[in-house]
């Protein structure tokens, strides 16, 4: 147990395991909103016709 001190200026964000990258989310949310609006118009000239 005595060796588990922390060091004294260290933070969260001081460890690359961390760092997090959010262009996978990013690029999800924009093909996903693209996609389900394609989707929504193909349902609407569907119902509509």
């Amino acid at each position: 147990m005595a060796d588990d001190k922390v060091h004294p200026t260290a933070t969260e964000m001081d460890y690359p395991a961390h760092f997090r990258n959010y262009d996978g989310f990013t690029r999800l949310f924009k093909y996903g909103a693209v996609a389900a609006f394609v989707i929504a118009m193909v349902v609407m000239y569907v119902i509509y016709n």
